[in-house]
């Protein structure tokens, strides 16, 4: 069966979204070194996410074809990324994706929402 560069481009992503949630959310396995590294292998870099124009972060994902649902788990794991190294500009920048992702994607998300409280 051909897949195509859409459905290859999304099962590389979520390969990426499953290795970082295995890194941030696994005490044991805690590796701040290779949270960045799998962060570069998603097309971005430390220096974007810590220091980088939020737009421009949010335009990338729209160019490289990011589905919602994925941006939500990048998201996510920033959030739990904020929790191991505390960063309030990580909390920021997810509150933000999520506001984001709730805007553009014209959709309601009760569950979005709550994050971002909680934030």
């Amino acid at each position: 069966m051909l897949t195509s560069k859409k459905d290859e481009i999304q099962q590389r992503l979520n390969s990426i979204l499953q290795r970082l949630s295995g890194i941030t959310f696994v005490p044991d396995n805690w590796n701040e070194a290779l949270f960045w590294e799998t962060i570069e292998e998603s097309g971005f870099s430390q220096d974007e996410i810590l220091n980088g124009d939020e737009k421009v972060l949010f335009q990338k994902f729209i160019e490289n074809e990011w589905p919602w649902e994925q941006m939500e788990t990048f998201a996510d794991i920033l959030v739990g990324f904020e929790k191991k190294q505390p960063n309030p500009i990580l909390k920021e920048k997810a509150k933000h994706l999520y506001q984001f992702i709730l805007n553009e994607s014209k959709m309601f998300s009760f569950e979005i929402m709550n994050k971002i409280g909680k934030l």
